[in-house]
């Protein structure tokens, strides 16, 4: 049954125990447009579209080029880019038009998740469907939103200098804020949907969560920098790397310097040292998650955590599967399909990660087993 709302002194107050659906269904559009922008994000980069707007017009750039003299008067400032200097300096006008388009649709995303917020907000407001927790939760979740949009365009104006492309470790910087983004709305929306939860403390199981959730953090960083950095073009092989296990340069002290980090795209060794982290920490990630998986089959855990225990270990070997398939593919490019099916699914396994998380958090576990002592007795 929905709850209701009524206001007391001027504040919401939910009947019920719940949230109304139209709020339920408000943020899980929200969360499905965030993941949408993370992918449209992930074609962007993959086909250099990053670069081809060299303005940030938060409203007037809404409105894309109408006619030929105003897509001159784009092409003519992506001329005078390094990109175009440096790299696309053959390209023509219709190539111009389909690296814009991934760009203008990026920032246009943006720009109908602000004011799909926007409208929900104040229409859940007005009517009093929205409580003190839920504002403060929204109220981080626009400050998240915020700082990814203004990160995104520090991002972009770091090609716009010196250097033709988009700084591998700001997209990272980017990309975590994204992810970031994502997770505490999916937290939220669990919050509002899903507020207790049939699930009991097993101290050997949920030790597993911190280190998880570290390991899959890292391997995010570095996933987003290998992104960036395009790490996978220099060793498109797999279980070695051109036919090592670990690169030769990585052996080679002279070739541990700042520089080498910084100008990556002057040397094999930010590339080598990347992937082979990136891949190591795969390994590791896998070890853990079977470790946790066998460490679950000697607990009784409730149906909701097995569910998110089968969903964690299918991700993962599609994610493993798309992260070899994507490398053994980059030939000369990173594949559009590949790469971002290999982000998309980053996402997902994050998804579950939270999920594992919020069952496991312990007022609800505590109550939980308050609950079923106070039946038993």
């Amino acid at each position: 049954m929905e709850a209701s709302v009524k206001k007391t002194d001027g504040q919401p107050n939910l009947i019920g125990g719940g949230y109304h659906r139209a709020v339920k269904i408000w943020l899980i559009v929200g969360l499905i447009m965030v993941v949408g922008q993370i992918v449209i994000g992930g074609i962007t980069r993959l086909t250099e579209s990053g670069l081809s707007i060299t303005e940030w017009e938060p409203l007037s750039g809404a409105m894309p080029p109408l006619n030929a003299a105003d897509w001159q008067v784009e092409f003519e400032k992506y001329q005078a880019s390094p990109q175009y200097e440096k790299i696309f300096a053959d390209i023509t006008m219709e190539d111009f038009k389909f690296i814009y388009f991934w760009e203008w649709f990026h920032r246009q995303w943006a720009r109908m998740m602000g004011l799909v917020f926007a409208v929900g907000f104040a229409i859940f407001w007005r009517k009093g469907w929205l409580d003190g927790p839920l504002m403060r939760r929204l109220g981080i979740t626009v400050l998240l939103a915020a700082l990814a949009a203004s990160f995104g365009w520090i991002m972009v104006a770091s090609g716009l200098i010196d250097r033709p492309w988009v700084n591998a470790y700001k997209l990272t910087i980017h990309l975590c804020l994204g992810i970031s983004l994502f997770s505490y709305l999916l937290w939220t929306i669990l919050k509002v949907i899903q507020p207790k939860t049939r699930a009991f403390p097993h101290s050997a199981v949920d030790k597993w969560l911190w280190p998880l959730n570290i390991v899959l953090f890292l391997q995010l960083i570095l996933g987003g920098i290998m992104s960036g950095a395009k790490a996978a073009l220099p060793y498109p092989t797999w279980p070695d790397m051109n036919g090592h296990f670990v690169p030769p340069i990585l052996h080679d002290a002279s070739a541990w310097t700042v520089d080498n980090l910084v100008y990556y795209e002057q040397s094999l060794f930010q590339p080598a040292l990347i992937q082979f982290l990136h891949r190591m920490t795969a390994y590791t990630l896998i070890i853990m998650v079977i470790a946790y998986l066998l460490q679950t089959r000697k607990a009784k855990i409730g149906a909701y955590t097995q569910n998110a225990n089968t969903l964690l270990i299918i991700l993962l070997i599609t994610q493993a599967i798309l992260g070899i398939a994507t490398v053994m593919s980059s030939q000369g490019q990173v594949p559009v399909g590949l790469g971002v099916a290999h982000q998309f699914g980053a996402i997902a396994l994050v998804g579950a990660i939270v999920y594992l998380n919020y069952l496991f958090r312990p007022g609800t576990l505590l109550k939980a087993v308050d609950k079923t002592v106070e039946n038993v007795v």
